[in-house]
């Protein structure tokens, strides 16, 4: 029986630990919080998980919050040259539809769920030199908790991180009363791009405890006119300074925040982070090696939406890795190669659809969108890559191949 240590109970450390204990695996999490410390926490991240990741998580039996409350089923973007104008409306399906879920309620109800299938619960504040104690009594050691310490132990690529500054200003909160997108036929993820400001999403959302309900999440480029979240410190401040900015910059869709509220002070969040890639295997200072995962080596913002999907996605990866290798040891060489798997089929993609968005749309994916606001065949496969983003590969990358795309949908 191979022993494996997980530092993290999130997205990705929780569910490789799920994939492993299934398979016989003798499993550890270290946590630095027990279940109901995650329950009440702050809100630290909101994102939507796509079909296959959400899969994933059917499959092991780890969907606690079943039905339509969550999901959506398509996608609708305005596109706005200047504040308060839209020039463009594209909509489109989501064919495999997925759920946000409030993650403090996820990851609660699955580390309780890890410890009564018989994996092993350590809750503690892990740091390196803990670290460095703990890693020999395992077989393998994956760190997944990332925005810490551990961070110096994971050497940043910089052929694969172009940003060396956070390219957006965040702002997130769940909203009660918040009204029905009315323009989809469908519950549908709403985004809206501000040329030269930034974006805003909003999305049917299933909160710890009311149950579904709606999350938005703004993007603000620095500086520009989004940028108006600093300094706030209460959630009705935080509110009404979001109205403001729906008023000045998308007024269409004002009226859907009239009568909302943040659910408490504590489902709402500021903040911002540096995109970055890094390398999988960490040195701890007697010189073993540690494999990291999730965030750890793959940091995106969340304009795209990516951060739980590539966590899930590598998650998989790594335990079909892991299940694959048998008894033998798992050495520096095998974790770059796994990572590196990862990486080539889909993590490139994950990570290069995700920086084309922090940037302005070049003209020929601004003609597809214009063509997709015609075509709705376009619309549909514009929203349903974004749970596979490898499907853009190459045409997106080529504006004759993009223009062919246009063409051949267009005379369907």
């Amino acid at each position: 029986m191979r022993n494996i240590g997980i530092i993290g109970a999130g997205q990705a450390g929780l569910q490789l630990a799920f994939g492993l204990l299934a398979k016989g695996y003798s499993v550890t999490v270290y946590s630095d919080r027990n279940p109901e410390q995650l329950f009440n926490a702050r809100l630290a991240a909101t994102t939507y998980l796509f079909g296959r990741a959400y899969q994933y998580e059917q499959e092991l039996g780890l969907d606690f919050w079943p039905g339509p409350g969550a999901s959506a089923q398509g996608g609708d973007l305005d596109i706005c040259m200047a504040p308060g104008q839209r020039a463009l409306n594209v909509r489109g399906r989501i064919l495999n539809a997925g759920k946000a879920l409030d993650l403090r309620a996820k990851y609660s109800r699955w580390l309780a769920e890890f410890e009564r299938r018989g994996g092993t619960v350590v809750v503690r504040d892990v740091d390196v030199e803990a670290l460095e104690a703990l890693a020999p009594r395992h077989d393998l050691v994956l760190v997944t908790a990332g925005r810490n310490s551990f961070m110096s132990l994971f050497e940043r690529d910089a052929g694969r991180s172009p940003h060396t500054q956070p390219q957006r200003n965040l702002m997130a909160m769940i909203v009660t009363g918040m009204k029905p997108l009315h323009e989809t036929p469908y519950p549908a993820l709403k985004f809206i791009l501000a040329a030269g400001h930034g974006e805003y999403f909003s999305m049917p959302y299933f909160d710890r405890i009311r149950g579904p309900l709606h999350c938005i999440l703004l993007e603000a480029i620095p500086g520009q006119g989004l940028d108006r979240f600093r300094g706030l410190t209460t959630a009705r401040d935080a509110l009404a300074r979001m109205k403001d900015v729906m008023h000045d910059f998308s007024p269409w869709v004002e009226d859907r925040l009239k009568d909302a509220a943040i659910v408490d002070e504590s489902s709402w969040l500021t903040g911002a982070f540096t995109p970055t890639v890094r390398k999988p295997v960490g040195r701890l200072p007697s010189g073993r090696a540690v494999m990291g995962l999730g965030d750890v080596v793959m940091l995106n913002d969340p304009i795209a939406g990516q951060g739980l999907n590539s966590a899930s996605k590598q998650a998989h990866c790594v335990t079909q890795a892991i299940l694959a290798h048998g008894d033998q040891p798992f050495t520096p060489d095998w974790m770059d190669q796994t990572f590196e798997h990862f990486w080539r089929t889909e993590g490139q993609y994950i990570t290069g659809f995700t920086n084309m968005l922090l940037q302005p749309p070049p003209p020929h994916v601004m003609q597809y969108l214009g063509a997709a606001s015609k075509v709705p065949a376009l619309g549909d496969t514009f929203f349903d890559n974004f749970g596979e983003p490898q499907r853009f590969w190459p045409w997106i990358a080529s504006p004759a191949e993009t223009e062919a795309r246009i063409r051949q949908a267009t005379a369907a």
